[in-house]
């Protein structure tokens, strides 16, 4: 992106995300963070929690793409998250990554070229994931990235708006009257130790901690039992099981490394049961209720079991919305063009492989097992809104204040 054009089309863009990060002028506080801290922990069949996947954002494709009210919105904003609250969503999911000075930036990538100015501010060729030209230096060795601006998701442009760390979105929230559950991707347990020093410093603007509505989400598939994931050190066990909240992720390869799938369903178990977790995701890709032929099965299978005597913590997936324009996804560098199938996984002990990845398919992930998913991350969270409630499933009052 050259230096001219982008000042030409900055104007534009300043326009659209000036009023997204406006004041709220609707009534502020809709959602009762407690209550929905409640859900999680107790779920219910006539409520499944939205969360907007890296806030509600503009897509390269897709109905967001055709939404003006978020048009230019970057993924990982302010902007975004204060977009997700003005749709009256409860949930904003935002990545979070560390460099080697500390700071704890909203970032997906591994680099700072896709989503960022970073060629332009150092002179150099702004950064095209579909070529894979131009700059793209990895967040980890780059000083003071809080400097560098947002561009918008077609590239085109680059937003007012600076790259935020976590305090100046828990900020946000607060100084914007936002009432919402964040949860924050975390790749690493040294970005969670820093997460969690930060996120014990904030409240909102009602005065309720935190603690009480930020949620910690990382894939344990490296940490078979609870007692491998608190060894990890990211909160006192001893002290802190009351006032951590957390989110473990299993993937497919949790089986290998619990050595087989029953062992991987006890496993489970023994996270769900543990005080600081508040739900689980599972990113199952097929299900078939009778053989349980699909990796994650007869997890999926069991929640189902309880679900029909009970109301276990949320089970909750992510549905993986294309976001280039072919159609695909972004690698984790934040190069193009990543498929389903790349997410593909074999056993390496014979447990099972995926054939099929159908989390593409919203009506899939609300549908299946009995609707068991309770919550869906999504990067098109209108539509999955507008799905729930057909199927009389968004019955947000048991999360309204009274």
């Amino acid at each position: 992106m050259k230096k001219s054009s982008s000042r030409t089309s900055n104007a534009l863009v300043t326009v659209s995300l000036a009023l997204a990060l406006m004041t709220r002028t609707v009534v502020a506080g809709e959602y009762n963070t407690d209550k929905i801290g409640d859900v999680l922990k107790k779920s219910r069949t006539d409520f499944t929690l939205v969360c907007a996947h890296r806030g509600l954002h503009d897509m390269v494709v897709g109905r967001n793409r055709e939404n003006l009210s978020i048009r230019n919105i970057p993924e990982n904003s302010r902007a975004a998250i204060q977009a997700t609250a003005d749709n009256q969503i409860e949930c904003s999911e935002i990545d979070l990554r560390s460099n080697r000075w500390g700071d704890l930036i909203l970032l997906h990538d591994t680099t700072l070229g896709r989503t960022t100015n970073v060629g332009w501010e150092n002179g150099k060729p702004d950064y095209d994931p579909y070529l894979g030209t131009g700059y793209n230096p990895p967040l980890l060795e780059y000083a003071h990235p809080e400097k560098l601006h947002l561009r918008t998701p077609d590239l085109t442009a680059t937003t007012p708006e600076n790259l935020p760390n976590l305090s100046d979105a828990l900020d946000y929230i607060k100084d914007n009257r936002i009432a919402m559950v964040l949860f924050l991707d975390i790749k690493d347990a040294t970005t969670a130790r820093q997460a969690w020093t930060i996120v014990k410093r904030h409240k909102n603007a009602w005065g309720v901690p935190a603690t009480k509505w930020v949620y910690f989400k990382m894939n344990v598939s490296d940490y078979a039992t609870p007692v491998e994931f608190e060894k990890l050190g990211i909160f006192d066990v001893a002290s802190e099981s009351g006032s951590f909240r957390f989110i473990p992720v299993f993937f497919p390869s949790f089986i290998d490394t619990s050595r087989g799938t029953d062992n991987a369903l006890q496993n489970w178990s023994a996270y769900a049961k543990k005080p600081y977790v508040w739900a689980t995701e599972l990113g199952m890709k097929q299900y078939d209720a009778k053989t349980l032929s699909y990796p994650l099965n007869n997890i999926m299978n069991a929640y189902y079991a309880l679900r029909t005597s009970g109301a276990p913590k949320m089970i909750g997936n992510y549905q993986v919305v294309p976001e280039t324009k072919n159609h695909r996804y972004f690698w984790q560098d934040g190069h193009c063009c990543l498929r389903l199938e790349d997410w593909s996984w074999k056993s390496q002990y014979d447990y099972g492989e995926d054939s099929q990845d159908l989390r593409i398919d919203l009506e899939w992930i609300i549908n299946v097992a009995g609707g068991s998913y309770s919550y869906v991350i999504t990067d098109d969270p209108l539509t999955a809104v507008e799905a729930l409630k057909r199927a009389n499933r968004r019955n947000t009052s048991v999360i309204w204040n009274d």
